[in-house]
């Protein structure tokens, strides 16, 4: 057995695993803090780092097969140094093995050539990804494309935004959501937030008290009277131990133009969950993330 394990080391330190694995940890570190910067400079989609991350765990297991495969790096094989004790009795053929002789000899499959030209497609197949999608979202093409691009909604048309929905035991959760969602909401440069005065003057028109908690169905009900053609439904929930924020784009009639959630571990992670459910939202109608991120790096400063 212990013999087992020094051999099965030894090959792996003489086919270079080790260093393959560090170059690569390393390299890959170095890609996804630079995509991680472009996304937040450029607005790329948000799931842009995630695709990475996924294509990159698929890379390590072909890079790592390469190397075993090859005997290690070029120009940093390490020469295999039997034990003395372990030459006794062997034949020559045993102690060199010819490159006919190996188990993997003519695959040419797993070559470094080829692992090059896997991670140059996989980047290829990201940076594709990324276009399709924003060329999606410009032009209001398919579930991704955003609603001024698809007509539905012109540039600065006025919303009206419902209170969250609290579906949990934390008392006053759902007015502090709300007030979180709305003032990242305001900084909207493609729609506009139904000026409060002209809310309060619409709820005294239809008999109710001004301040009325602006519910899904108090929303609707007001859009399809004053003429809004978007509404926005939030709500807050639990999730396992956690919570689930949740925000759906209804017209007044009911039907769903596009709906979002977040999940949040804890309590103090549900404002970083409502900025980031805000930020999809705003993307949806139709503004880029560039400029959302362009907000808030401004607000941090």
């Amino acid at each position: 057995m212990i013999h087992t394990i020094r051999k099965f080391a030894r090959e792996i330190h003489r086919r270079s695993v080790w260093q393959v694995l560090g170059v690569y940890a390393v390299a890959s570190w170095g890609l996804l803090r630079g995509i991680g910067s472009l996304t937040t400079a450029l607005g790329l989609p948000g799931w842009t780092p995630e695709m990475a991350i996924v294509l990159l765990l698929i890379g390590l297991p072909i890079m790592l097969a390469t190397a075993v495969v090859q005997g290690g790096i070029p120009g940093l094989r390490i020469v295999d140094v039997m034990d003395p004790n372990e030459l006794e009795g062997r034949t020559p053929e045993e102690v060199l093995v010819l490159p006919q002789a190996h188990p993997m000899y003519g695959v040419s499959l797993l070559t470094w050539r080829n692992s090059i030209l896997g991670g140059v497609m996989a980047a290829a197949l990201l940076a594709t990804s990324v276009v399709a999608y924003l060329a999606m979202w410009s032009f209001g093409i398919g579930p991704v494309g955003s609603l001024v691009a698809q007509g539905v909604l012109e540039p600065r048309d006025p919303i009206i935004v419902a209170d969250f929905e609290n579906r949990t035991d934390v008392a006053r959760l759902g007015e502090r959501l709300t007030e979180a969602f709305h003032m990242d909401l305001s900084r909207s440069g493609i729609v506009t937030l139904l000026d409060p005065v002209l809310v309060s003057d619409a709820l005294t028109r239809l008999g109710r008290d001004p301040e009325t908690p602006m519910t899904g169905e108090l929303a609707r009900s007001l859009a399809g009277r004053e003429g809004i053609k978007a509404v926005v439904e939030t709500e807050v929930s639990r999730s396992g131990p956690g919570y689930r924020v949740s925000a759906g784009i209804l017209r007044p009639d009911g039907s769903a133009l596009a709906r979002f959630s977040e999940v949040a571990s804890t309590e103090e992670e549900l404002l970083p969950a409502v900025e980031h459910l805000s930020s999809r939202v705003r993307e949806k109608f139709g503004e880029s993330l560039r400029t959302i991120h362009a907000g808030r790096t401004t607000d941090g400063m």
